[in-house]
């Protein structure tokens, strides 16, 4: 009943919107036609204007030969004569009359006859409800309808836009990022987040060994003591460090290494099985020294990793996820001394601790050789949930789950600066547009700044966002593939290697986004429907005047 009852709404409105469609080309056909008939007018009046200007002349001259005969010639007379008789009538313009259609009171009678009539006069019924507004109008109800249905105003433009710049990102990532190496092999883009991560670490480890230099200090009783520990805190600060050699104390530069060495030694945790585990007493499956920072759930750097660190140190546990997939919690000893005082300072302390011992790894052991093994992308140890799939990597593992698969990008060096690397020309596309969209609300459309931030919780800006994502996962997949070379026995393992996962994350994000979002408008325009149109509609068709 509710299906018929919106069924036969809808028709009625159509007929009537057809009748105004056709009441509207008849007096549009009016218009034309006086418009036609002024014209004619304006032809006519141009024409006695000049006849008349002609012969008031004539006259003229005639007065003038009359008065002086014998100066003036009469071939000037027969000239003006001449041009006034042969002055044509203008071409004007046919003027037809407009047949009217005939009126019946009745409302399926008016509707048939208004079909007939259009029908005769080949006006166009296909579209009823845009055929009864004028331009002018339909401009007007163009921007209506945009605001109160929240349509998407995007055009060819930002279209080609948002693909270029998923394009221009997709072969930055190509060229500059390629596939992920282990070790001293890391190139390109890679190789410069290596080296940044190295600086930030040095930095930091210089920074903790010149504040316990000076800790020292101030605990120091003679003055030949605190300055030793003066001029080693220069040395520090220039980046200087006294070792012995072959029983000389030799002077060398400061490395990455000396900054995690000193970490390693003052920001001890008791869930570091790199250190704890010489006995075997943990029994964690699968653990090693080339995936614990993978298996320790605190080595995540994440707030996550800091939560599982803060209560591990607290509480003396360490918390594993074995290949297994299942979780463990293990007593240990708390290395670290520094944990005294309430639970505020302890907290404080833990999370200090914490942090000081991610940096010291984020970037290889002291001892690692080239890159190192870092730390792994934050939720990259829930996927050793996953211990299902049959995945042919290689010819060596033939046979992997995905926790399996996971383990073994770690291994080949997919930690955290890897992402950070494939995570750039993400970052590229995404900012690209936003300042395109920045530029075009603010300057183009003149909106305020507020309404031109570029949030991702607007409609267009998702969707531009999405055909970007989609643009740059197709050239990353397709380098991919590419590279792989499609049948090799190292497809897999070169491909997971290779392609963009921060892009492909992206893209996942960005469609259930604009899935959400025309959800979301999609029962906007119900209750829009529901509200106001056929509310509007009940109360045109209960107006007796209207009909």
């Amino acid at each position: 009943m509710v299906k018929s009852h919106r069924k036969d709404s809808v028709d009625a409105m159509k007929n009537a919107a057809e009748i105004l469609a056709v009441d509207s080309e008849i007096i549009s056909r009016e218009r034309n036609k006086i418009e036609q008939a002024k014209y004619n007018l304006n032809q006519l009046n141009n024409l006695l204007d000049d006849s008349i200007d002609d012969e008031i002349d004539f006259l003229e001259q005639l007065e003038n030969s009359l008065k002086n005969p014998g100066d003036f010639k009469n071939s000037l007379l027969l000239e003006k004569l001449e041009i006034i008789g042969s002055r044509q009538i203008p071409n004007l313009e046919g003027i037809s009359l407009i047949d009217s259609m005939e009126i019946s009171y009745d409302w399926k009678e008016a509707v048939r006859l208004n079909q007939e009539y259009a029908k005769a006069y080949q006006i166009d019924l296909k579209h009823p409800f845009i055929a009864m507004f004028s331009s002018i109008e339909l401009v007007e109800i163009s921007k209506q309808v945009v605001e109160e249905f929240e349509l998407l105003e995007l055009d060819k433009l930002d279209y080609a836009f948002a693909a270029s710049a998923g394009l221009i990102a997709g072969f930055i990532d190509a060229i500059f990022v390629g596939s992920i190496k282990s070790r001293a092999d890391a190139t390109g883009l890679q190789k410069s987040v290596d080296k940044a991560f190295d600086k930030i670490v040095e930095l930091y480890g210089k920074h903790e060994r010149i504040a316990e230099l000076t800790n020292q200090q101030e605990k120091a009783k003679t003055d030949s003591s605190k300055q030793n520990i003066q001029n080693s805190i220069d040395k520090v600060k220039a980046g200087i460090v006294s070792a012995s050699k072959n029983g000389k104390i030799v002077e060398r530069e400061w490395t990455k290494h000396d900054s995690i060495k000193w970490l390693e030694k003052y920001k001890k945790v008791g869930y570091d099985a790199a250190t704890n585990l010489k006995d075997g007493s943990f029994h964690i499956p699968g653990m090693s020294p080339d995936n614990h920072h993978l298996l320790s759930l605190a080595h995540e750097p994440s707030l996550f990793g800091l939560l599982i660190g803060i209560v591990d140190q607290i509480t003396g546990k360490s918390t594993f996820i074995g290949n297994d997939g299942m979780i463990q919690r293990i007593v240990t000893d708390n290395v670290n001394k520094e944990l005294s005082g309430n639970m505020v300072t302890q907290i404080t302390q833990a999370c200090e601790n914490w942090f000081g011992h991610i940096m010291s790894d984020i970037a290889g052991s002291s001892g690692s050789k080239g890159r190192g093994s870092g730390l792994p992308v934050p939720g990259w140890a829930a996927l050793q949930k996953l211990q299902f799939g049959h995945i042919n990597y290689s010819e060596r593992h033939s046979d992997v789950t995905i926790a399996e698969l996971s383990e073994l990008m770690f291994k080949k060096g997919y930690d955290v600066r890897s992402f950070s690397a494939q995570l750039i020309p993400v970052l590229v596309y995404e900012t690209l547009l936003r300042c395109y969209w920045f530029y075009k609300q603010h300057f183009y459309y003149g909106k305020d700044l507020k309404e031109s931030v570029p949030i991702a919780n607007n409609r267009e800006l998702a969707r531009l966002l999405l055909i970007s994502a989609g643009s740059f996962s197709t050239v990353d997949v397709t380098h991919a593939i590419i590279k792989s070379v499609p049948g090799s026995p190292q497809f897999i393992a070169e491909f997971i290697m290779t392609v963009n996962l921060p892009g492909l994350v992206d893209l996942g994000f960005r469609s259930f986004q604009n899935i959400r979002n025309e959800v979301s408008h999609r029962k906007h325009m119900e209750n829009i429907y529901e509200n106001d149109i056929l509310i509007e509609y009940n109360r045109v068709m209960s107006d007796p005047s209207v009909l």
